[in-house]
């Protein structure tokens, strides 16, 4: 069952990926980093769990996949922070604010 998940607070995007495979989770965190970027949106929280294998044993979960993207380079993301079950990403955010909440439906 699929507990995938967005809240936007109009500053902060959380993006909950719980119950998405390793490539729906990285296609998911694309995108939403490019709606968060459109909307004026300067943050997005990625909650991914925390993993529970060893990275270097390339057991790939969501965590490492999203590791391995980071370190080779996100469009639009300044600054990274990663904890053992959230990611925090600063993104560039584009000067014209836009309200709509950003839902799933707007990720697919």
């Amino acid at each position: 069952m699929s507990r995938l998940r967005v809240r936007d607070n109009g500053e902060t995007v959380e993006l909950d990926l719980h119950g998405a495979s390793v490539r729906e989770a990285i296609s998911l965190v694309d995108r939403a980093i490019e709606v968060s970027r459109e909307r004026g949106r300067s943050t997005l929280r990625v909650i991914h769990g925390s993993s529970t294998s060893d990275r270097m044993s390339r057991n790939q979960t969501i965590k490492h996949a999203l590791e391995d993207h980071l370190e080779q380079g996100m469009r639009g993301v300044t600054s990274h922070y990663m904890m053992e079950d959230v990611t925090i990403l600063g993104i560039v955010a584009s000067s014209a604010s836009n309200p709509t909440p950003i839902t799933l439906l707007d990720l697919h």
